[in-house]
């Protein structure tokens, strides 16, 4: 069996994408469960929620964006 050999080619594309597709994500995230709380005229503590709970999803996002593009660009051949 043929050793798989690493490809830095890919993965600092994955790297640099994950990088700004991630902090575009979070941004958006952030800012979603900020309006949100702001508009509604709701306290403090659910707007800390919200922010929390979409930044959760973010992640979650991130995470998917991360994984799909290491399918479709892979560490190793």
């Amino acid at each position: 069996m043929a050793e798989k050999r690493f490809n830095r080619s890919n993965a600092l594309a994955v790297i640099c994408a994950a990088i700004l597709v991630g902090t575009e994500i979070l941004a958006a995230a952030l800012a979603l469960g900020w309006a949100l709380g702001g508009l509604m005229g709701w306290g403090q503590e659910v707007t800390y929620g919200l922010i929390g709970l979409s930044l959760a999803g973010g992640v979650y996002l991130t995470a998917v964006f991360v994984r799909n593009a290491m399918k479709a660009e892979p560490f190793y051949e």
